[in-house]
């Protein structure tokens, strides 16, 4: 009878340590699927950036410039290299054509966002294709 209850005892060891292997095992799949997201997350980001990086570029070599109202500016509350993002609104007066109005969101110190009121004057340029991507060029008021 000794015999039977040491059998049980070793039977009840092995499942308890098979459960927690499967239980490490568990640990180990959720960390890898975890690492897997933010590799992921970092490379649609790092995509996302450099999309917007060369969209900047091609407005600055091939972009027209222009004149621009600002018709209302306000923070987005969100950070880009410790600077406070904004989302600007200006109505773009291009020499050649009719005026419209586009959005951009830019980071800039808030001295500059003090300079920026409703009304003031700026030079953007913008991209003749796709009107609404634009960028400023002087975030100074214009005169």
């Amino acid at each position: 009878m000794t015999l039977y209850k040491l059998d049980v005892t070793c039977l009840i060891w092995t499942v308890t340590t098979n459960n927690y292997t499967a239980v490490e095992n568990n640990r180990e799949i959720g960390a890898t699927i975890i690492l897997v997201c933010m590799v992921a997350f970092w490379i649609v980001s790092s995509i996302r950036i450099r999309i917007r990086d060369e969209r900047k570029r091609k407005i600055l070599k091939e972009g027209v410039q222009a004149r621009a109202k600002v018709l209302q500016i306000q923070p987005t509350g969100e950070y880009l290299n410790n600077l406070p993002e904004f989302q600007v609104q200006v109505q773009i007066q291009p020499e050649n054509g009719a005026d419209f109005i586009a959005e951009v969101t830019e980071a800039f110190p808030y001295p500059k966002y003090d300079s920026l009121r409703n009304g003031s004057q700026v030079v953007v340029k913008y991209d003749p294709d796709y009107y609404k991507r634009v960028i400023f060029l002087h975030t100074e008021p214009a005169t």
